[in-house]
């Protein structure tokens, strides 16, 4: 049994700590992950032949040469290993056991030999003694984001044509992408090919997203390919490459903005630099512009953008249920949320920034310079793409407001409190994806005036305030009867149907309202403060939490 072992691919050491999920695990060897959670960790990977005994095979990923699928998952399974890799053709049985004794279970293709296949392996998760692309951990994630958004099976080269990143179906890559990985270079006959047909100058030239033919003869698939610039230089490019099923309908606005954000990670890659410490860092001076914290200029020269420019202010919440996700779970979807939403402000503006704030997540969008003032209805638009993606990506019933456009970069933080505050009342009519905050406006009123009385006890209409307690006292319900009444503006039959209730019904409860407290529903400011203390009163005030909890 021979065996690999180093710090854990994802930044983490062997000795305990996660290591590298299965998923990217499958994904970089062109296999499919048949059984357990993609999640799954995996910090080493052993070679195991027929009947080899695996002694503790914690945190390990079996390679089952020559053996039988079945046999070498019930083994793994008895020495503790996270997962075995078999060969497609006993993956049905394998799985069978994996899921018996709780191991993860890949099926690896048959024209994939295993010694490349433990060699891309110890590269993950022994990157200091392999070196290997997980060295770029952000373009991963941003391979991921893009894949998840086109449907496709995409990889990051440099300009030397060398994978840094992929991400995809693995089952779906077609030979030249599965040998670029393996090989970890696109493959040359291909490149020339590429050369040939000037695709390689096209996406020199600019940002334009170049489509490549289909290829049967060279086992190559239709793909988009947009170059990553900085200044006018190329540093690599971003392959979508179609899989079982045609590309999503974005799919090229997508690659553009993944290219746009990639240029960061390339140019410290061809430098040297540090990719992991300068993206966060560029993500902390979005969040001080957002909120104020810093002088707003010298942030805007930092990240490109001028200090005069307009600046578009969207919110976006996940709306994440309180329960069913723990601390950890709710990061990870923070940061598929957040790559979601960057590649699509890439796409749209060459500027973008995205940042959270008050577990929110907040693009900020330059206006290009002498360019017209965006309207509502273009940002509004661009606002339903992304909540689109992210409920379709991410199951969650994500909402977004459009804050506005501050005219200067001061002004960002006094417009992202509108966001703010509009993402909490419109949180209230979850079928609502997204509302500007202009189309809020009336909601947002009647929330500052009801934050304003409940603040003043001194200020309540005392008959509706009897009312309320007797209700809650005798189980009644008078009050809400009225509320609705007042807010269908006098619609009987409308608002008997909202209470489910016959109109008679409600007629009857009205009077009886009338009898108690002496109201006069014909007088208009006697109805205004009925509606404001019962909003009040049944708890239909929203929180006022602050702008930015300290």
């Amino acid at each position: 049994m021979s065996e690999t072992t180093g710090s854990g691919g994802d930044g983490v050491r062997a000795d305990g700590g996660p290591g590298v999920s299965l998923r990217r695990l499958a994904g970089a060897v062109g296999a499919e992950v048949v059984e357990g959670r993609g999640a799954a960790r995996v910090r080493r990977v052993v070679i195991a032949e027929a009947g080899e005994e695996l002694g503790d095979a914690a945190g390990t990923l079996v390679l089952a040469v020559g053996a039988s699928g079945e046999a070498c998952a019930e083994a793994a399974g008895r020495a503790g290993a996270s997962a075995v890799a078999v060969r497609s053709g006993s993956a049905r049985e394998a799985g069978r056991a994996g899921a018996a004794w709780g191991v993860g279970v890949i099926a690896v293709p048959g024209g994939v030999r295993w010694d490349e296949v433990a060699e891309v392996v110890r590269g993950l998760v022994a990157p200091g003694e392999v070196a290997g692309p997980q060295r770029w951990g952000d373009l991963f994630a941003l391979a991921q984001t893009v894949a998840t958004l086109t449907g496709g099976v995409v990889s990051v080269e440099d300009s030397a044509h060398r994978v840094l990143a992929y991400a995809g179906a693995a089952g779906q890559a077609d030979a030249v992408r599965r040998d670029s990985v393996l090989g970890r270079n696109c493959p040359e006959p291909y490149l020339a090919y590429l050369r040939q047909e000037g695709v390689y100058r096209r996406v020199r030239e600019g940002e334009e997203v170049v489509e490549v033919a289909e290829r049967p003869e060279a086992g190559a698939r239709r793909r988009l390919v947009a170059g990553v610039h900085a200044g006018n230089r190329l540093f690599g490019t971003i392959w979508v490459q179609e899989g079982s099923g045609p590309l999503a309908e974005r799919a090229a606005s997508v690659l553009r903005g993944a290219a746009r954000l990639a240029g960061t990670q390339l140019l410290d890659h061809y430098y040297q630099g540090d990719a992991a410490a300068r993206v966060p860092s560029r993500a902390e001076l979005a969040h001080g512009l957002l909120t104020g914290r810093f002088d707003a200029a010298a942030l805007g020269a930092h990240l490109g953008v001028r200090a005069g420019a307009r600046v578009a202010v969207i919110a976006v919440d996940l709306r994440e249920p309180e329960e069913g996700l723990d601390s950890l779970g709710r990061e990870a979807r923070q940061a598929e949320a957040m790559g979601i939403v960057s590649v699509h402000a890439a796409a749209y503006r060459r500027n973008a920034l995205v940042t959270a704030a008050c577990g929110q997540i907040y693009a900020m969008l330059p206006e290009p310079p002498g360019a017209n003032p965006a309207p509502d209805g273009a940002l509004t638009r661009w606002a339903s793409e992304v909540v689109g993606a992210l409920r379709r990506q991410l199951r969650t019933p994500a909402q977004a407001v459009v804050a506005g456009t501050a005219d200067r970069l001061e002004a960002v933080p006094e417009v992202k409190l509108r966001g703010h505050a509009g993402l909490a009342v419109l949180g209230r009519t979850p079928s609502r994806a997204v509302e500007s905050y202009e189309g809020l406006a009336g909601a947002l009123m009647v929330r500052g005036v009801l934050g304003l009385v409940a603040g003043r006890p001194e200020v309540r209409f005392p008959a509706v305030g009897a009312l309320v307690a007797q209700d809650a006292e005798q189980g009644t319900e008078l009050a809400r009867s009225l509320l609705a009444h007042l807010d269908a503006f006098g619609d009987v039959a409308g608002a008997a149907k909202g209470l489910s209730v016959h109109p008679n019904t409600l007629r009857y409860r009205l009077r009886r309202v009338v009898e108690l407290t002496g109201l006069d529903l014909e007088d208009p400011e006697q109805r205004l403060a009925a509606a404001l203390q019962l909003r009040i009163s049944l708890g239909e005030l929203p929180g006022q939490s602050p702008p930015f909890p300290g």
